[in-house]
């Protein structure tokens, strides 16, 4: 019988870090990967077959035989099959330990240096979830933190930083914040919009307050719309973090965590908010906290700058009757696990929820 070899998420990033040469094997039904999966892999329908236990399930695969593959499935389990079987034909097979539950917190870094602050962008890759260290001479401010709090001390110490504040851009439905546990476990000040409706303590932030890190003054925008705390902020005059307000391909649904008379008046919201973060100079940059798409390892930092998103996202351009029309009627269907993900960002409890169960699955948070 052959031994089983696995491969656990950090060692398979520096894989594709390394640009090592692999074959990504998908095995999971179609419709799992059409919702989410690994930029560069290859999917091969043989799940039912695998799931029977049939050893010549894979006998169809045709695949260079002189690279590494590693199989990817749901959890971990049946692409243990799928590797067995491959290794038996001679292939150097491993298994993803955890399958994409485990890989949905697989993260690298971008990093862009202004004159007085350097923006680290750190990236969920399967999610496509941005959150951002800012920092300047030795402090920091992290927004959006998504991943164990230690990647972002981690990355802080070796920049010479001292986490002063921590975020969020909004209450967000498509994974468990971590920012408030960061600001715990760093001693740093947790920061959030004024109107947030959460049960837990946070310094409130006004439109248009000031934070000072380092040499940069970073000033709030309130930018209500995909939901109604959505806060921009904008650093030094030379980028704003949009959140899930304004993307790279698209804009912010106004529709989720609301009935359908609040989602029109959101839209609204939405469209003001759009003005004003379209008046700001055509060479500001744009940050947002999402992209729509599964990162690739190693792709530069995901941002644009707003003159160029102005030529690209057609709803920067529509008046406010055109624009209320297009988006109430390309509203897509809400995720199942968004309402309760949001509840738990509202109220910091987490409950019996398997958290990497519960975040499974791609972005849906915009409009495209």
């Amino acid at each position: 019988m052959a031994t089983i070899k696995e491969i656990n998420t950090n060692t398979f990033t520096n894989w594709l870090k390394e640009s090592k040469e692999v074959t990504i094997l998908d095995i999971r039904p179609l419709s799992e990967r059409k919702e989410w999966y690994i930029p560069n892999s290859i999917h091969f329908d043989a799940y039912d077959n695998l799931k029977l236990g049939d050893i010549k399930s894979l006998n169809k695969l045709v695949i260079d035989k002189s690279k590494p593959v590693v199989t990817i499935c749901a959890r971990g389990k049946l692409s243990q099959f799928a590797t067995e079987i491959l290794i038996n034909k001679g292939f150097d097979a491993f298994f993803l330990q955890g399958g994409m539950n485990a890989w949905n917190y697989a993260f690298d870094t971008a990093e862009l240096q202004f004159e007085n602050f350097t923006i680290i962008q750190v990236r969920r890759v399967a999610k496509g979830c941005l959150s951002y260290i800012v920092g300047s001479n030795h402090s920091a401010i992290v927004i959006d933190a998504s991943l164990d709090p230690i990647i972002y001390e981690n990355i802080s110490k070796e920049k010479g930083w001292k986490i002063e504040f921590v975020t969020d851009t909004h209450i967000h439905a498509d994974y468990i914040s971590r920012s408030r546990e960061l600001a715990t476990q760093t001693n740093a000040t947790y920061l959030f919009n004024s109107v947030a409706k959460v049960s837990y303590p946070f310094f409130p932030l006004k439109d248009n307050q000031k934070i000072i890190i380092g040499k940069i003054e970073i000033r709030t925008m309130h930018t209500a719309g995909h939901t109604w705390e959505s806060t921009t902020f904008e650093i030094d005059k030379k980028v704003l973090l949009t959140g899930d307000t304004l993307f790279t391909d698209g804009i912010g649904r106004p529709d989720l965590k609301a009935n359908e008379e609040e989602t029109k008046i959101k839209v609204i919201a939405l469209f003001n908010s759009l003005k004003i973060i379209s008046s700001f100079n055509n060479e500001t940059y744009i940050f947002p906290a999402h992209t729509s798409k599964s990162i690739e390892i190693n792709q530069p930092i995901i941002g644009e700058k707003i003159g160029k998103l102005k030529t690209t996202i057609n709803a920067l351009s529509l008046d406010l009757e055109t624009f209320i029309k297009n988006i109430l009627s390309n509203l897509p269907p809400t995720p199942p696990n968004y309402l309760t993900i949001a509840d738990i960002n509202k109220t910091g409890k987490v409950g019996d929820f398997i958290i990497a169960e519960l975040e499974a699955g791609a972005n849906r948070c915009a409009i495209l």
